[in-house]
This record gives C-alpha cells, sequence and structure tokens, in this order.
C-alpha cells in the first residue's frame, strides 16, 4: 500500500500542471472580463459503495493532486467536475470496482439556462413598486424567481427595511465587515415591539424585566462557497416572509418569534467570491484574497473557521478547497467570527446567539456539528436531532422533498474548519446547523431558477420550526 500511494503521488504530480481544471490567475477587475465558459465539460460521480476506506482515500488525494473540482463528497461517493481529458488521467488511478459514470453531460448547458445576463438594466428605486420594479407587499414579487447580482441582493434588503421598520416592527442594516477586495460584508436584522403589537397568545405575561434586556438572536448566514447561489435567495426569501406574516398577524406564530428572537441574515460572507462567480467564472467557489501563489487566488472559507484547523496535506493554493495557511487567515471568516462571538450589542442589552444556520448548497442535508470527526460528540446531540428531525419533516410538507438530518461528519466528507464546529465549540452557539438546499446531483450548483422559489419555501418551512422549537425549548418552557 505504501509503494502504491508513492507511486500515485509521482504520476500525479507529473501530470498535475498540465491537467489543472481550475487553477485561477488574479484577474482583472471582474467589469472588463468577459465569462469563462464550460464547454466539454461533465460532472462525474465515482460511487465507493464497494471500496474499502483506504483506496478511497487514494482516490482523494489523486483528485487532490489534480486539483479537479469537487461538487459534492460524502462517504459513498463524489461528484467531482473535470474535462475528458483529466477525467481520465484519474481512471488510471480508480480502483476497479469504484463504479463511475457521467451524471450531468453538457454543464455549459446548465450554466447559460440558470446564469441571468452580464449587463442587467440599472436598477430602479421607487418606494412604491421597490428595487427593479417588483413589489415588496407579497411573496409573489418575481425578484424570488431568478438570481441576482451582489447588487441587487443588497438593494431588495434595503428596500426590505424602508418597507417593514416602522410601527413596532424594526429592521436594520450593518456590516459584519470588509472582504479581501473591501466590500461591505453587509447583514440585516429584524425585530418586533411586543409592547407596540401587544403579546402573543403564547408568551409569558409575567416575564422578568430584567429577562427582556436579552437579544436572543437567530443568524442565518449564506454564501461562504460563492457559486452555491440559492443561499442568498433563500436566506432573503426567508426573511421577507417573516416580515409580511408578522406584519399582517401581528399575534400570529411568526409574531411571537419575530418578538422574541431578533432575526439576523447576511445573504454571503463571500461578496468577492460572489460578485466574481456572476462576472466572470460561474463556478467559482472560493474568495478572492491573495494566498501564497501569485498564480492563483482564494481560500475555502468553510475549511478556515478556528476549531480542530489544521494544515491541508495535498490541497495546493490553487485548489477549490485550499483551507489557508492558518485559521482565520481569510479576512471574511475572521470578521464573521468576531461578529458571532462578540456579546455587546453596543447598549445596556446583552446580546446572545441562540441559533446560527449555516446555507449551503447541494445535497438536501439538515446537520449538525461536529464536521471534523465524528469522535468528536457534541453534548447537545439528542436535543440537536430532534430539532434536526422537525426540520426536515417540515421541509418534507412543503412539496415532499426528502431531506436527511444528522451528525455532519456522517452525512458528509468534510474538512476540519467548518464554520458550524467553531460557532458550537468556540462561540457555545447550542443550535448551530448546515444546511445543504436543493438538489442531490441533477442540476447541483446550477439549479434552474425555477426552483428557487420551492427551495425556499421549504427551507423557510423547516427554519420556521426550528425556531418554534427553541421558543419551546428555552422561552416558553
Amino acid at each position: 500500500m505504501v509503494l502504491r500511494a508513492a507511486l500515485l503521488s509521482l504520476s500525479l504530480l507529473s501530470l498535475a500542471s498540465a491537467l489543472v481544471v481550475n487553477q485561477q490567475p488574479l484577474a482583472a477587475p471582474t467589469s472588463h472580463v468577459a465569462r469563462e465558459r464550460y464547454d466539454g465539460q461533465q460532472v462525474y460521480r465515482l460511487n465507493f459503495t464497494s471500496v474499502d476506506a483506504s483506496l478511497r482515500e487514494e482516490v482523494r488525494r489523486a483528485i487532490d493532486l489534480l486539483d479537479l473540482d469537487v461538487w459534492r463528497s460524502t462517504h459513498s461517493s463524489i461528484d467531482v467536475r473535470a474535462s475528458p481529458s483529466s477525467i481520465a488521467s484519474l481512471e488510471r488511478f480508480l480502483p476497479g470496482s469504484t463504479d463511475m459514470h457521467v451524471w450531468i453531460s453538457d454543464l455549459q448547458s446548465l450554466v447559460d439556462a440558470a446564469t441571468p445576463p452580464l449587463h442587467q438594466p440599472p436598477l430602479v428605486d421607487d418606494d412604491d413598486v421597490g428595487i427593479l420594479g417588483f413589489p415588496m407587499d407579497s411573496l409573489d414579487t418575481p425578484f424570488h424567481d431568478a438570481y441576482h447580482s451582489l447588487e441587487e441582493l443588497y438593494a431588495f434588503a434595503d428596500q426590505m427595511a424602508v418597507r417593514f421598520d416602522g410601527d413596532g416592527i424594526k429592521v436594520e442594516s450593518f456590516s459584519v465587515g470588509q472582504s479581501f477586495e473591501g466590500r461591505e460584508i453587509r447583514g440585516w436584522k429584524a425585530s418586533m415591539d411586543s409592547q407596540v403589537f401587544g403579546r402573543g397568545q403564547d408568551e409569558d405575561q409575567d416575564e422578568d424585566p430584567e429577562e427582556e434586556q436579552l437579544v436572543r438572536e437567530f443568524v442565518i448566514q449564506s454564501g461562504q462557497h460563492a457559486r452555491e447561489w440559492v443561499g442568498p435567495a433563500t436566506a432573503l426569501y426567508f426573511i421577507h416572509s417573516l416580515l409580511l406574516s408578522a406584519e399582517q398577524d401581528p399575534t400570529g406564530p411568526e409574531a411571537v418569534l419575530l418578538k422574541s428572537f431578533t432575526f439576523t441574515i447576511v445573504p454571503t460572507i463571500n461578496p468577492d467570491g460572489y460578485a466574481y462567480s456572476h462576472e466572470k467564472s460561474r463556478m467559482w467557489r472560493k474568495n478572492r484574497q491573495e494566498v501564497g501563489s501569485r498564480s492563483c487566488a482564494g481560500i475555502d472559507l468553510n475549511s478556515n473557521w478556528g476549531y480542530k484547523w489544521r494544515a491541508p496535506r495535498s490541497t495546493t493554493p490553487c485548489s477549490d478547497s485550499y483551507p489557508g495557511d492558518h485559521a482565520f487567515e481569510a479576512v471574511e471568516t475572521r470578521a464573521m467570527a468576531d461578529y458571532l462571538a462578540n456579546g455587546s450589542t453596543g447598549t445596556t442589552t446583552e446580546r446572545k446567539v441562540r441559533a446560527f444556520i449555516d446555507l449551503h448548497s447541494y445535497g438536501q442535508l439538515f446537520m449538525f456539528p461536529y464536521a471534523h470527526s465524528c469522535a468528536d460528540i457534541p453534548a447537545d446531540a439528542e436535543m440537536l436531532m430532534e430539532a434536526g428531525l422537525g426540520v426536515i419533516k417540515s421541509i418534507r410538507t412543503v412539496h415532499g422533498e426528502t431531506y436527511q438530518s444528522g451528525q455532519a461528519c456522517d452525512l458528509t466528507f468534510r474538512a476540519p474548519g467548518d464554520a458550524i464546529d467553531f460557532t458550537y465549540g468556540v462561540t457555545d452557539i447550542r443550535w448551530s446547523y448546515s444546511a445543504e438546499l436543493r438538489d442531490t446531483g441533477t442540476y447541483g450548483f446550477l439549479l434552474p431558477p425555477s426552483l428557487i422559489r420551492p427551495a425556499a419555501e421549504e427551507t423557510t418551512a423547516g427554519l420556521m420550526y426550528l425556531a418554534r422549537f427553541i421558543y419551546n425549548a428555552e422561552i416558553a418552557g
């Protein structure tokens, strides 16, 4: 086995420089370059059901050394994007029992179908009709049926703040920090004043006044991986749905939750990568930070958080999964971690983040810590599992989609440095989850616009269930 691994490394190193798919150089300003094309590239699924663990590791090492683009990785299969020449090189090192077949045969056609035009009409900012002429008074707005640029995401969220802030509902924007390229990492907070609208019937009428000074925060983060566009779209849909429901029924269940929690969304903590994926490279995953190699850029944000982080064994700075040279090297993860760990609100009120949900795609999973190893079991595993099972049941009632829930290390093949490991293991956010939204691989990261709304609807139902679960466990009880 040692000899086989040594031969594998030597062979792959001789091929890697010629066969790298994803060595993306630091680019000129994205507004002046054409979008990358993916003609001839396909997505392959490798099934490891009949392959032992040591041989699986050899295959993963081969994929790393060839810098192939891994779309999804579990203990039993890997989805990988590659050109036919690159996959032919990989096949030389696959065990004979590995089942590999084409999963997506024409990548460029999916890119064309799911990517908006590069040059959109200018934004329209009108208080009556909203951004781009889309109304804000209904979830039927076409905004939720398309993917949007970073500027449009931010503009829509700002318009929601204008539309809903006041008369007892508070919506405010804030800055988490700045990205490597100097963009603002923006978030929006929503809450409701129980004194103006009256208390919900499930709320404790004899609540201690001092307890009312505790702000319980429910944080939804998305966009760590730039190409996972359905995450930011879902985060905006969720907060829009919550605000509309609370406004329409000030004593209803959504209003009770909005009076009990501050709901915070950060649509993308990776604005540089998100912009780059829209304007230059649809399959871009990382941030755009300069790293050790001047010819490559970017750190995989979801492998850079400071809990059980370790240096990579085989990935290079050009790899899509490059975790950085040290924990929190990425300025975006550092900024978000500082926000989550800071309990001060700038007033006498104490702020406590009670829930953290990290939205990703794809795989249809709802997972709790830990991701880095199943030998590390969270103290709250039983409660986290109970809540997770309720979430996926609520999701299924909307459109019939089946999700799985469980510990992240069981359901995916994840690297150390995961966001939910940090939030649970360091900042003590008890209800920490990572969600992989639609689908299971038919479209992968290129979910058609027609499926954005269904994905957002079912995710909203699941997250509302989770908020009610936490409310009953920690407030009403």
